[in-house]
Parts: C-alpha cells; structure tokens; sequence
C-alpha cells in the first residue's frame, strides 16, 4: 500500500488500526461496485490500486478473512463506532477524481437535449451562478 493520509482520525482503542483504517475504506465504496469485474471499474475511470483491490473484497466476511480478522465482533463493534462518529469523514474522496467525468457527460447531455436542469446544473457547477 501507498502512503495516504487517514480516513478515519479517531481510531484511540483500537488494535488493528491499519486494518480499522482500510475497514472504514472499504465501507467508504459503493456496495453495488463490490466485486465488479476489474475491466469494468476501470471503465469508470477507478484506476487506483487500494479502490480496485479493495472493490475485490464483496462481503464483510471477505474481508476478515482477507485481514485475518477472526472474531466477527470486530467488525460490529467497527461498524458501530463508524455510525456513531459520523461514519467516515472523507467518505467520497473515491469519487472526487470522477468529476471530469460527470461534467462531460452533464455537457453533453446539456449540449445534445438542451433540457433546463442539464443546462442550469452546468451553469451552477461551471459557471457558479
């Protein structure tokens, strides 16, 4: 893994905090791109090693297996401590970098159908009006 700044800053009791940090990662990503063949995610322009590595992994019990993670309770009492403190506070950095896409395909849209939420969410996105 490359150097990354943490997700989750509050990890004070924890054990595994390199693991509680990739947990919080994997929570972080959209179930539905769980286990999406690598092809296909990066289609969507998800190029990242840790995203796609992590998107491998599509159930909890995968991932303590993965992490060596024997006890389920870990992972309850991680899915616990996430909801009760705000969950992940970077929780769409993944798709931060997807932007370029949505804006062209928006401009398109815009350009093509001309409909007036496609124009007015350009005008407010691009043009901040």
């Amino acid at each position: 893994m490359s150097e990354r700044m943490p997700i989750y800053a509050n990890t004070q009791g924890v054990r595994k905090t390199q693991d509680f940090e990739t947990y919080a990662m994997w929570k972080a990503l959209p179930s539905f791109l769980r286990g999406q063949p690598r092809q296909a995610l990066e289609k969507l322009g998800l190029d990242e090693d840790i995203t796609l590595s992590l998107l491998e992994i599509r159930s909890q019990a995968e991932f303590a297996k993965r992490f060596d993670i024997k006890d389920p309770a870990t992972l309850t009492d991680w899915n616990k401590r996430l909801m009760q403190e705000g969950l992940i506070p970077r929780m769409h950095e993944w798709a931060r970098k997807l932007t370029p896409n949505v804006i062209w395909a928006l401009y398109r849209t815009a350009t093509k159908q001309g409909r007036a939420a496609e124009v007015k969410a350009w005008l407010e996105v691009v043009e901040g009006m």
